[in-house]
C-alpha cells in the first residue's frame, strides 16, 4: 500500500513529538478499533508482498505502549511474536467473514477466546486525576485487552457495521459508525488520502487537462 506523501503523525512514544513524515513501519491507529488496528500491523494485504510491522519482539513490546494498553513496554520472546501473530489472522478472519455477513471460523473464534482468558492490564488512575499508570503489563495482558475488544465488537450491534478497507492493497477491516453506513476506507488520514490522491492524479492524466 503506497504511504501517502507528506503524511505526518504523532510520533506516540517519544512524548508527542508532532510533523515527523509517518514512516511505513509506523503503526495506524487512526479511527480504528483497537482489535482492528492490531490486524494493521500486517500491512499491504491486498498485494502480492505484505508488509510485516511486527517484525521483532520488540515491535511487538512497541506496539503495545502505542496502542495505549500499557505504559510500560513489556518484554516479547519470539515465542510472544509468534502467538501475536496467530491471533492478529484469527481477528483479520474473523473480521473479514463479519464483513461478508459470514459464520466466523471456530478455530479462530477458539483463538480469540483463548487469549482472552488472560487476565488484562489494570489502569489506576493517578490521585490527581492526571495520569495513568497500568498493572499487569506482560504481554499476554496486552493481547488479552485485544482479543476482548473483538470479543465486545462481536457482541455489539456494530457486529453488523464491520467493512474491509476500499483500498484494495489494504484490506484491514474497520467499523463503519458513519450516520449514512457510507464510509468506504480503514481510515481517512491514509487510505481515503491515497485515493483522493489517486483520483487527482488521474483526472490531470485525461485527455481534458492534458491539452
Amino acid at each position: 500500500m503506497e504511504d501517502v506523501n507528506g503524511e505526518t503523525d504523532r510520533d506516540r512514544d517519544d512524548g508527542g513529538r508532532e510533523g515527523r513524515q509517518r514512516a511505513k513501519a509506523d503503526f495506524r491507529f487512526d479511527d480504528a478499533r483497537l482489535c482492528f488496528a492490531f490486524a494493521g500491523t500486517l500491512a499491504d494485504r491486498g498485494t502480492d508482498t505484505p508488509f510485516e510491522r511486527l517484525a521483532r519482539p520488540e515491535d511487538l513490546s512497541r506496539w503495545a505502549v502505542q496502542s495505549a494498553c500499557t505504559t510500560t513496554a513489556p518484554p516479547c520472546t519470539e515465542a510472544d511474536l509468534d502467538r501475536a501473530r496467530h491471533l492478529r489472522e484469527a481477528i483479520q478472519r474473523t473480521g473479514r467473514a463479519l464483513a461478508d455477513a459470514l459464520p466466523p471460523s471456530p478455530t479462530d473464534i477458539a483463538l480469540v477466546n483463548r487469549a482472552a482468558t488472560e487476565p488484562p492490564s489494570v489502569p489506576e488512575l493517578a490521585p490527581d486525576a492526571t495520569t495513568v499508570r497500568w498493572h499487569g503489563d506482560a504481554i499476554a495482558a496486552v493481547l488479552s485487552m485485544v482479543a476482548r475488544d473483538l470479543i465486545t465488537l462481536c457482541a455489539s450491534e456494530h457486529r453488523t457495521r464491520v467493512r474491509i478497507c476500499g483500498n484494495p492493497d489494504c484490506g484491514t477491516p474497520f467499523v463503519d459508525t458513519s450516520r449514512a453506513s457510507a464510509r468506504r476506507w480503514c481510515s481517512m488520514k491514509t487510505c481515503g488520502a491515497l485515493a483522493k490522491k489517486r483520483a487527482y492524479r488521474a483526472k490531470l492524466n485525461t485527455p481534458a487537462h492534458s491539452a
